[in-house]
């Protein structure tokens, strides 16, 4: 078991580590040399078969946990921010948009495992056709920073790693948990995580990649329900809560989008009086470490939070 110590205090590493693995929404059923058996977030039991070789990665933000695992890919989907994928991916053929994977160019490349995501309906029927036509598919959950660690142990487990003790994981834990810890004293701020898109505003709960990050460094989210993840926005509603700190994730056009944002709220007069936008809160954040999962750059997504939630202070 590990322990640090920071101002006088020990911890112990082991335990939040031990505390992800035994909370995995991907749960092992059986192993053995060659194949790992999963209950997929539907419930259905899935094998795939240990150290593939023509990997299809078909959602961006599964690349660089694919990547840490020591796994390698043929393709990956065609997206704006090539950053979220592992240099070693970037250049590589597109099979499909990030939401719309292409069944024909995936076949084509005769992968001998695709790794979709559960949330999208697209994928999940990408999935089914795959494996009918015996093509090994899997969909996952990654939402936020707890579901990173189960996806890191199912990679390293079907690359033939051990899934014991994954030195990468522990080292990203150990830096997350290093920069949360150094929060717990301060004072914690009132925030309010705004999802906007081109179908409009929704608010954020801790179930969500930024929300979930926010919550662990010791943020207040205004939001009083976790479920669902993203609600309507209430401007009315928003206005009364008053939050401390207002943090923008944009998908698509993030200028487009961000001009949206100023010209529908931030030029009304009631929105001048929130404290946030009076004290210079209002922050709009980069789509590489928080609309797409950052994986292995959690420790600088963190410290990128934590720096606008504690200004003034060092992580």
């Amino acid at each position: 078991m590990e322990v640090f110590e920071m101002n006088g205090i020990k911890f112990l590493f082991a335990g939040l580590f031990l505390f992800f693995l035994l909370n995995l929404p991907a749960e092992i059923v059986k192993e053995d040399a060659d194949s790992v058996t999963f209950r997929q977030p539907d419930r259905a039991l899935v094998t795939v078969a240990k150290r593939p070789q023509r990997v299809v990665v078909g959602y961006a933000s599964l690349a660089g946990v694919w990547h840490l695992a020591d796994g390698t890919a043929v393709a990956v989907p065609d997206i704006r921010e090539k950053s979220v994928l592992p240099e070693s991916m970037r250049h590589l053929p597109a099979a499909g948009s990030a939401t719309v994977p292409n069944v024909e160019q995936i076949v084509a490349l005769k992968p001998d495992l695709v790794l979709l995501t559960a949330k999208l309906a697209r994928h999940r029927a990408t999935a089914n056709l795959l494996r009918s036509s015996d093509i090994p598919a899997i969909c996952v959950e990654y939402n936020h920073y707890k579901d990173f660690h189960a996806l890191l142990d199912l990679f390293c487990r079907i690359n033939g790693r051990s899934a014991d003790t994954v030195a990468a994981a522990k080292k990203v834990m150990r830096e997350v948990e290093q920069i949360c810890f150094r929060t717990g004293g301060l004072t914690a701020p009132r925030c309010a995580v705004i999802f906007a898109s081109s179908a409009g505003f929704s608010l954020e709960s801790p179930l969500t990649n930024t929300g979930c990050m926010a919550a662990m460094l010791g943020a207040k989210n205004i939001r009083e329900t976790e479920s669902p993840a993203r609600m309507p926005f209430s401007y009315e509603q928003f206005l009364l809560s008053d939050p401390d700190v207002i943090f923008v994730v944009t998908m698509g056009d993030a200028e487009g989008l961000k001009k949206k944002f100023q010209r529908d709220l931030m030029t009304q007069t009631s929105w001048k009086r929130l404290s946030a936008e009076k004290n210079g809160r209002v922050h709009f954040l980069p789509a590489d470490l928080f609309l797409y999962m950052p994986g292995p750059r959690y420790p600088e997504a963190f410290r990128y939070l934590a720096s606008l939630l504690y200004p003034g202070k060092e992580f």
